[in-house]
């Protein structure tokens, strides 16, 4: 064990393997506690400073053009909302809602500035490993605790403390992730490791419907598909692919008939969308905002300002219950209209969209599962707008982007045929 350890953490200088051990632990407390990983922030900023001071050197040589667009991308989308402190009124709102993003500032500028070449794509698995860990011991803890207070299973969205779209969001993450261990590594795992994989997505699905997230369970449809698709027409593995298509079947099956609160919520919303109707308080949340939106183009309100305009809109339209939920958009798309207008949804998209030209190009299916998993997240949930999703893009993006693309750190388990 002592050996593994000291080859793992071959080559690092002690600062490097402080920094690396900082981010180990925001990985294993962020899915407990975001006030825990804020302090965690605080510790990668003084080791970054440390970093760079001792290192007598500022800047990070080892990335990429892609991984350094990708960064910058990412800071400039926060400090655009900097910016729009010249036009909002709201000082106090704006304050806060900027000490809630910072991560988003502070993670991409540690990339950027510091060298970051020691993290080779077996530490940024390692990490990935360790969040996904922590989610499974957190389902188990969730689960005795259920059933020893309820004595049965209670699908809610409160069987976990933190809100449900942001569960929804790792797992979807985690989820792409353990198919991308699957991928890359497919010729020399073995039967233990694929049970271990497999019992691990099982678990993480499970998860993701006792939450009961709509979005959690369209996004896990979602991907059942793409992996299917991928097993048959990229991998020619049309054996793998019956499989999976007959799992996730029987899966969903099991669901409907022992979970129906949970295909109810799923099936409910699909059939509001079909049939128009939008008495659903999400949909009258999201006319709302494009009301809002139409009036503010071509700039925003800023940042301070979004959530009275908001509050105007519902007291126009009479919405007692948003009036009184203080409801903001729930949605970070419509939300960086309101907040930026034209130049904020642009920037939005661009941070999703140039990182996922790059990892797709380097069939970095880990970093397209984390765009993926906040990107579509993003579409029912304003999930930058809490520490709980900030702090999970920012450092996610740090850890998989921190590698670059370089020959380095390019994936080196693809198959003759896959390369």
């Amino acid at each position: 064990m002592k050996q593994m350890i000291t080859a793992f953490f071959k080559g690092m200088k002690p600062l490097e393997v402080s920094e690396y051990i900082v981010l180990c632990l925001t990985a294993i407390v962020l899915p407990f506690s975001w006030v825990w990983s804020v302090w965690m922030l605080y510790f990668l900023v003084a080791n970054s400073i440390l970093l760079a001071v001792f290192g007598r050197k500022l800047g990070n040589p080892g990335l990429s053009k892609g991984a350094r667009w990708s960064l910058w991308l990412l800071v400039m989308f926060y400090m655009y909302q900097v910016v729009s402190l010249i036009y909002t009124s709201n000082m106090k709102d704006a304050g806060n809602m900027l000490l809630h993003r910072l991560p988003l500032l502070i993670f991409p500028l540690c990339c950027l500035m510091c060298d970051t070449g020691f993290m080779t794509r077996l530490r940024q698995s390692t990490l990935v490993w360790l969040f996904t860990g922590s989610l499974v011991v957190k389902f188990i803890i969730r689960l005795v605790y259920v059933l020893c207070t309820s004595h049965k299973i209670v699908l809610s969205s409160s069987f976990d403390p933190v809100h449900h779209s942001y569960i929804a969001m790792y797992l979807l993450f985690v989820l792409g992730f353990l198919y991308s261990e699957w991928f890359y590594h497919r010729q020399e795992l073995k039967t233990w490791m694929l049970w271990m994989l497999g019992i691990i997505a099982a678990i993480s699905a499970a998860y993701l419907v006792m939450v009961l997230s709509r979005a959690g369970i369209a996004g896990l449809v979602l991907i059942v598909v793409m992996i299917i698709i991928h097993l048959f027409f990229r991998l020619k593995e049309r054996k793998l692919g019956l499989i999976a298509l007959t799992f996730a079947l029987a899966i969903g099956a099991g669901v409907f008939f022992m979970l129906p609160e949970s295909a109810r919520r799923l099936t409910q919303t699909f059939e509001e969308m079909s049939e128009g109707d939008t008495s659903d308080a999400r949909f009258l949340i999201y006319g709302s905002s494009m009301k809002a939106i139409r009036q503010s183009l071509p700039f925003g309100v800023g940042i301070g300002d979004r959530n009275d305009v908001l509050l105007q809109v519902y007291e126009e339209t009479g919405e007692e219950y948003a009036i009184k939920a203080q409801y903001n958009s729930h949605n970070i798309y419509l939300d960086a209209m309101l907040t930026m207008g034209i130049p904020g949804i642009l920037l939005l998209l661009a941070v999703f969209i140039v990182p996922a030209v790059y990892a797709y190009k380097e069939r970095d299916f880990i970093m397209l599962s984390l765009i993926f998993a906040v990107a579509f997240s993003g579409l029912f949930e304003a999930v930058l707008h809490r520490q709980m999703g900030v702090v999970f893009m920012g450092l996610f993006w740090f850890i998989l982007l921190a590698g670059g693309y370089n020959e380095k750190h390019s994936n080196p388990v693809l198959s003759p045929k896959e390369q």
